[in-house]
């Protein structure tokens, strides 16, 4: 059994979205039928009952041996860190 717990992102809300992900089947992902899109699940805020879907994503990682083995994924940044990186390379 594997419960995931997050804070629920609306406005003065103190909630949090919790389910169980054990069974998740990455073989059958069910589309949505409300959204139309590959959800695994659709919880609820805890507090305020917005309603969140669990969805599959995608990483992205160094691959260290053809095998997979080792990878190391890569920390997620925003496009404004990216352009303010590129303006600073620029003034170079």
């Amino acid at each position: 059994m594997a419960i995931e717990a997050h804070k629920c992102n609306q406005p003065g809300c103190k909630g949090f979205v919790v389910f169980e992900n054990a069974d998740f089947d990455f073989d059958d992902i069910q589309t949505d039928e409300k959204y139309g899109c590959y959800a695994f699940a659709r919880p609820a805020c805890s507090e305020c009952g917005t309603e969140f879907l669990v969805i599959p994503h995608y990483i992205v990682a160094e691959v260290k041996d053809k095998d997979f083995g080792e990878i190391e994924e890569l920390e997620s940044a925003c496009i404004t860190e990216f352009e303010r990186r590129r303006r600073e390379l620029r003034k170079v």
